[in-house]
């Protein structure tokens, strides 16, 4: 019998076939996961940046109720908030003091009304978003010290204007405290994960006062993945991820 020593075409064109099926179906989740290991990256390094800049800015000028700022409805406090954080982190776009319009076309497309944020832009994109909430901080979230005296929160929006700006996809909370940074989500925190940042409720969407997503924040920083969106976890689980 004569010995083959290659491949038809027609078993070439099959293998290619099989090779691109296989692919069609597994590039996606590919391209998914390195994208939220971009996400997660940069929601790190803000966390460590806001630390950092809290830190430098409470030995200057005391904890933020010794700010000069009041409640939430004053949109100069919300500026004053920004401007404490300012000068310790590297701004490569400065939206504080712009219009609504500039303010959505440059740092923020989605929480850009200036009497209710104040922004500012970094280089690799993320967007820091303040609000201020009560300028005594004795806004109650739970059970611990820092959840008992919230002053205020920063928004982390991981890709500026990019879409889908969304909290808990792209857009991450911090509860500024008189402690420090806190992010918002975590066991003790009022606001739970099987409330806000669940399958079981639509990402982005109002319940109760409140946004779905929210509380993905704590998740994403101690257990450095998004699979929340896949499957529902919470910290009585004690599940990590969807597969463990």
């Amino acid at each position: 019998m004569k010995k083959r020593n290659a491949f038809t075409l027609a078993e070439v064109l099959i293998t290619l076939g099989i090779i691109g099926v296989v692919a069609a179906l597994t590039l996606p989740a590919t391209v998914q996961k390195q994208h939220e290991k971009v996400i997660i990256a940069r929601v790190k390094k803000a966390y460590s940046i806001m630390q950092q800049a809290y830190l430098m800015a409470s030995q200057k000028d005391g904890t933020p109720d010794e700010w000069g700022v009041t409640g939430k409805n004053e949109p100069s406090n919300h500026i004053i908030l920004a401007n404490k954080f300012a000068p310790y982190i590297k701004i490569t776009t400065n939206c504080v003091g712009m219009s609504n319009e500039e303010v959505k076309k440059n740092c923020t497309s989605v929480m850009y009304n200036t009497s209710q944020f104040s922004s500012y832009k970094i280089a690799d994109g993320t967007t820091f978003i303040f609000r201020n909430w009560n300028g005594e901080c004795k806004s109650h979230y739970g059970s611990l010290k820092q959840l008992k005296e919230v002053c205020g929160t920063i928004y982390v929006d991981t890709n500026s204007t990019g879409k889908p700006n969304i909290l808990g996809k792209d857009i991450f909370v911090f509860y500024i405290t008189k402690s420090g940074m806190y992010p918002i989500g975590t066991e003790f925190d009022k606001l739970s994960m099987k409330n806000y940042c669940t399958k079981t409720r639509e990402f982005g969407q109002m319940y109760d006062g409140y946004t779905n997503g929210a509380s993905c924040t704590a998740w994403v920083l101690y257990n450095e993945n998004l699979d929340y969106l896949r499957c529902e976890l919470d910290w009585d689980s004690g599940k990590k991820s969807c597969k463990k």
